[in-house]
Parts: structure tokens; sequence; C-alpha cells
């Protein structure tokens, strides 16, 4: 049996930056093997998101599951995790973008995403999908993360059974940022 985690980058993000980079040494380390998901974003919605990570799946079914993610590359995680059926999860700087934040947020980050994104995401209801997790889930966010993250995580948290919620003191939503970088090897660490 082997322990497999999985590494999906946030929003129009690789796993090349250096915070994940430092994730995957820090978990070949305590012996996972790692797998980084690459995502195709341009042009494609959450719907297709979660179908090229599906496609990119490698494990056995004797392994340990572990899925890794990164704010869109959480809400991955998160929404994957109903059929994977992981060990454990890692939610790191959880993306406000479900059914139910649609209606709180700035306009400037719906048009960021863009209409398509938006139509497509009202598929997705936290609320429905926390209901069916049991899994260890671990949350991490940032102390200088968006009122609407601070909001999601902190949501995450009461409606997850078994999660935890560790804030990076210092940290904004950037998972390179040494900050972050520090918790999350401490975290890994100390699995």
């Amino acid at each position: 049996m082997s322990k497999v985690i999985y590494i999906i980058p946030g929003f129009t993000e690789t796993v090349n930056l250096k915070g994940y980079q430092r994730a995957i040494k820090s978990f070949k380390s305590k012996d996972f093997k790692v797998v980084p998901i690459k995502i195709t974003w341009k042009y494609n919605v959450m719907s297709d998101y979660i179908d090229e990570f599906f496609c990119q799946l490698s494990h056995k079914k004797s392994d340990e599951v572990y899925i890794f993610g990164f704010s869109f590359g959480a809400m991955i995680a998160f929404i994957s995790t109903i059929k994977l059926k992981p060990k454990m999860l890692f939610l790191c700087s959880l993306s406000p973008y479900f059914k139910e934040d649609l209606k709180s947020l700035k306009k400037s980050w719906i048009n960021m995403v863009g209409k398509k994104r938006i139509a497509d995401l009202k598929r997705f209801s936290f609320q429905e999908l926390a209901k069916n997790i049991s899994c260890k889930t671990l949350l991490i966010a940032g102390e200088k993360e968006s009122r609407e993250v601070y909001v999601r995580v902190n949501d995450a948290n009461k409606r997850i059974r078994n999660s935890e919620l560790l804030i990076v003191a210092g940290a904004k939503h950037e998972i390179s940022q040494k900050e972050y970088i520090t918790k999350l090897n401490e975290v890994i660490f100390n699995l």
C-alpha cells in the first residue's frame, strides 16, 4: 500500500510555482507518491477541471489517497472528494465560488471569472457537498486573505465533520509566500 497525494494548483497556476514545489518536496520526504495535476484553465469551467483531474488519477485501489488543492484547486479537491473518498483532504485558501457564495461576491471577482464559469459554478452547493464529506480535512488560510475567503473557510470548518482550520499569520492568498510555505512544511512534517 502506498500513500498517494494529488496536488491541484490554483486558478491559472501550475505546480511549477515555488510553493507547490516545496509542498511536493515535503510530501516526498514523508514517503508520499506525489501526482502533480495539470489543469487547462483557459476556456474551461469547473466541471471541465474536475473531469480533467479524474483523467489524471493513477492510484491503485489499495493505496491511501490524499488530495491537496489551493484556491480553485481546493474547490476541485473538495468537489471530487465525494467520489474519491480520500483518507485526507488539504484545502488551502478555499475559493468562495460555490453556489452559496456567488450572491455576495464583488462584481470585479465575477467579471474576472466570467459568465460561463459563474453559470457552471451555480451547480456546486457547498452545503450539499459538505454533508457527504467525512474524511479528515485540513483547512489552511492566510491571515490576510479577503473577507470572502475567510467566510468560506470558517463556514467549511463548521460544516465539514472532522475538519481543522489553521490560519497562517502574515500570509495572503499566495501559496509561494514564505509564511505559507513555512506553515505547509510544518503541517506536512507532522503527518
